[in-house]
């Protein structure tokens, strides 16, 4: 006679992997959550930086003065940048390019002598010198800063934690 043995979990062992496994998503989803903001931060990060490289690039090539501005509209330069920017020569009103960013998080923050920077035909800016930077759970992300000559870096770990009160 053949005899068939089943093989199956008891509800012990199954309640004890589903408890496994709900404590391992616990530490693993602000885990995500946090590697998702930063990804989103880099991405903020480069956009900008690609945007204001752009600008002063058509400045030099088209020998114009150009203006990078934050914009609330879409239309009009404003000082929040947090939703997004424009770029325009400066002798026309219709901008040339325009970013939108999410409405939801004001990530963006920008800290310069002007609410706008603009280029001159050599590619400087005498003017709009200035920092952007990024807060996230009251520390500084990232910056980068402009110089007079319309160079961008990024700033050192160390120079991010000088500038933490600014989150604040």
């Amino acid at each position: 006679m053949f005899m068939s043995y089943q093989r199956a979990f008891t509800l012990i062992e199954l309640c004890i992997v589903l408890a496994l496994l709900a404590i391992l998503a616990q530490i693993a989803v602000p885990s995500f959550q946090d590697f998702l903001e930063r990804n989103q931060q880099q991405a903020l990060q480069d956009q900008l930086a690609r945007a204001v490289q752009h600008a002063r690039m058509h400045a030099i090539t088209h020998r114009t003065r150009v203006e990078l501005c934050g914009s609330i509209d879409g239309v009009n330069c404003h000082s929040d940048w947090s939703q997004g920017w424009l770029f325009r020569e400066v002798k026309q009103i219709a901008p040339l390019s325009v970013t939108r960013l999410a409405p939801d998080k004001k990530r963006l923050n920008w800290s310069g002598f002007q609410t706008k920077i603009q280029f001159t035909s050599n590619g400087s800016s005498p003017i709009g010198n200035g920092r952007f930077y990024s807060c996230h759970k009251q520390h500084i992300s990232w910056q980068l800063i402009l110089n007079r000559q319309g160079r961008l870096r990024t700033a050192s770990s160390s120079e991010n934690e000088a500038e933490a009160a600014r989150c604040s």
